[in-house]
């Protein structure tokens, strides 16, 4: 274990530009839907962290022709129409749930394929059954469990998409029903999924990236059902992957604490991503953005005009953010009761638990819920509770739960001088687990510090 990583506070307003890295969630979508469809695709401005470079070695261990270049964002995949070339492997899916679940979908299409899974000790904890219900009602694939039936570790017996219908649970994740929607029309016959328990920013997603690989657009009905034809997939040829918009959440709320102006480049004004709407919640608290030429000028003319009193905010859409805005929140004022997130439980840790206690060892009143959290702002004893560690050599102290989102938005809060005198306040432990989704993310922070 490194030692914890000290936050250098910013002593100035902002005034520079930020580039994101690829989002996660787009980069391993388009590397599924790249290795179903007829012909070679490149996939431009593409995410290089641990959970891409979980599925881009998957897809290579499955026989498929990869070539990737980190220095220029890029990947490229020759499709195989719907087959998959090795009809066994042995697959480590680390903790990506995009990797799990989209992968174990994937499997399904190879029929006669056997194919063991494995993930992370915090991945086999993690929820899995509504998809694996749903292969089987589909008889899709049939599976041995090696040690918790519905968990990693298993074997998979694929046995093709053949048609039927099935209801999906995805309460626990949209990525179920995304990586249904994603594999299956590949198969040989219409079906019929049913699903009528999902969030629906992520899917929205799937559903259009389908699109730009050639896929009928699909709505579903009021019950939540929705009708895959058999199709067959083509390469765009080119594919521009969207920047992070649950990244550009911690900048979001760095220029709302910190004041001035951020530039965000490559980001559209209808961006894919539900995680663009973390703007409205932080407007309340005076900061505008202006989207044009695809892209984002943030701006927060006075950081302590910031809006006082409570809130209720409903995060369920937007639950990637709700971290960046709860880990703010004792600069905010007030209280706030962040409800519609009890999913977040079931991510890489229990991040309600994991966020209580985060806050509540800064100093802040936390009601933790099954679904929600209220906290109670206490400013004043988080600076004495920083006084406090300072005096005693010492810095409060952020555990990260092997959680990139943990990291990143404490990082956010220990950007803040709670003290007035720019030296750090607060550390990170394990920072290096950013590199789930942006392992540079340290590195550029202290670009913005520095501009």
């Amino acid at each position: 274990m490194t030692d914890p990583l000290p936050i250098q506070p910013f002593t100035k307003q902002l005034n520079s530009s930020v580039k994101l890295p690829g989002s996660k969630s787009i980069t391993n979508r388009a590397l599924i839907l790249a290795a179903l469809a007829e012909g070679e695709t490149c996939l431009e401005g593409a995410l290089f962290s641990r959970d891409t470079r979980i599925m881009l070695t998957a897809l290579e261990a499955l026989g498929f022709k990869c070539s990737a270049d980190e220095a220029a964002e890029t990947i490229t995949v020759q499709g195989e129409g719907g087959s998959i070339p090795s009809k066994n492997a042995e697959l480590q899916v680390g903790n990506a749930g995009t990797a799990a679940r989209f992968l174990t979908a994937f499997l399904a299409l190879s029929e006669g394929g056997t194919y063991k899974l494995d993930g992370d000790p915090a991945m086999r904890e993690r929820p899995m059954s509504g998809l694996l219900d749903a292969l089987v009602e589909l008889d899709a694939a049939e599976f041995e469990f090696h040690e918790e039936a519905g968990h990693f570790p298993f074997t998979l017996k694929a046995k093709g998409y053949k048609g039927g219908s099935a209801h999906v649970d995805a309460s626990s994740s949209s990525q179920i029903l995304s990586a249904l929607l994603l594999a299956a029309p590949a198969g040989s016959e219409e079906l019929t999924l049913t699903c009528d328990n999902v969030r629906p920013s992520y899917v929205a997603i799937t559903l259009k990236m389908r699109e730009a690989f050639g896929a009928a657009p699909l709505e579903p009905t009021e019950d939540g059902q929705y009708t895959l034809a058999a199709a067959k997939y083509k390469s765009p040829g080119h594919y521009d992957i969207e920047p992070d918009l649950s990244a550009a959440s911690y900048f979001l709320a760095l220029t709302m604490i910190q004041g001035g102006t951020l530039k965000i480049p490559k980001v559209s004004a209808d961006p894919l991503q539900g995680d663009a709407h973390f703007v409205d919640v932080l407007s309340h608290h005076g900061l505008r953005v202006d989207a044009e030429n695809n892209e984002w000028t943030v701006a927060c003319a006075d950081p302590l005009d910031i809006q006082r009193g409570h809130r209720e905010i409903d995060f369920n859409t937007i639950s990637d953010t709700f971290l960046t805005y709860a880990a703010s929140s004792p600069l905010l004022g007030g209280s706030v009761r962040i409800c519609g997130i009890g999913h977040t439980r079931h991510q890489e840790t229990d991040r309600i638990a994991g966020m209580a206690a985060e806050l509540s060892k800064l100093g802040q009143l936390v009601k933790e819920e099954e679904d929600a959290l209220t906290i109670a702002i206490k400013p004043n004893e988080l600076r004495a509770r920083a006084l406090k560690a300072r005096n005693s050599g010492q810095l409060l102290t952020i555990d990260t739960y092997e959680d990139h989102r943990f990291a990143m938005s404490f990082a956010i809060l220990g950007s803040y001088d709670l003290l007035d005198d720019g030296q750090p306040w607060l550390a990170i432990n394990d920072p290096a687990c950013c590199g789930k989704t942006f392992p540079h993310f340290f590195e550029v922070l202290d670009t913005l510090r520095g501009a």
